[in-house]
């Protein structure tokens, strides 16, 4: 056991530079990974002025300051998502599908946000992995906002005023990022540089094993069947040390 070991130390040393190969599966991840989109950004314009509200509750209402300075009032609404989960899962009740309903209020809280870059602009959007989902997430969002807009233009004081009805201003815009490393990336380098490790140390114990040249005088006595008086060393580790020795 203790000569297989070394032999198999001795084929490590004698290979090293085979030991960069360990590099090429996780150099070749990175660069595909971060050559392809990972990360989209989904965003709606919505024409609204500040001074507007937004229905809330049965009979109240709030600004659509107050909405945008605490967006998760609005997007984590339980009615919202709940309505929003129906619409995403036809026919499955919540109460059945608790793990989906968490995954969708994870998905929420951590992509949508609400800004307003400007007096008469709302900006719904969504940063994260999936597109499909962000572009369904943006557009239920940005009609709920109107929805809850016009509304409250109802309820409050604004009806006796000419004042423009909120409204979707242009399309979606979708766009695509990409990044040399993210942290979600970690786990599934380390599997390959593990599995690629492996590789290339089985790689080398065959090599090594199918060599037929001895590696021990056990070996050549075991293949004569004869007893081996006596040796002679590597000569070359002889003239590398005597060389290294200092003059004098």
């Amino acid at each position: 056991m203790g000569f297989n070991i070394k032999r198999f130390i001795y084929a490590i040393s004698k290979h090293r530079f085979w030991l960069l190969l360990i590099l090429v599966p996780p150099i070749i991840y990175i660069i595909v990974s971060s050559g392809s989109p990972d990360r989209f950004s989904i965003q709606q314009k919505i024409s609204i002025s500040k001074d507007l509200v937004l229905a809330s509750g049965s009979d109240g209402f709030e600004s659509v300051k107050a909405v945008v300075s605490h967006p998760d009032d609005f997007l984590l609404n339980n009615f919202a998502v709940r309505k929003l989960f129906a619409k995403l899962h036809p026919g499955t009740a919540v109460y059945r599908a608790d793990l989906q309903f968490r995954d969708l209020l994870n998905t929420i809280k951590d992509n949508m946000s609400i800004e307003m870059p400007s007096e008469n602009i709302a900006l719904i959007t969504f940063f994260g992995k999936d597109k499909e989902t962000g572009q369904t997430l943006v557009n239920y969002y940005s009609q709920r906002f109107i929805q809850k807009a016009r509304e409250g233009l109802v309820r409050s004081t604004h009806k006796e005023f000419d004042v423009k009805l909120p409204v979707l201003s242009g399309n979606v815009e979708i766009n695509t990022h990409r990044s040399l490393w993210r942290s979600d990336r970690l786990i599934p380098l380390v599997l390959i540089s593990f599995i690629s490790l492996n590789a290339i140390l089985v790689l080398l114990v065959v090599f090594e094993w199918s060599d037929p040249s001895f590696k021990s005088e056990r070996q050549v006595a075991q293949y004569l069947e004869l007893p081996i008086l006596g040796s002679l060393p590597d000569l070359n580790k002889v003239f590398v040390a005597l060389n290294s020795k200092p003059e004098g």
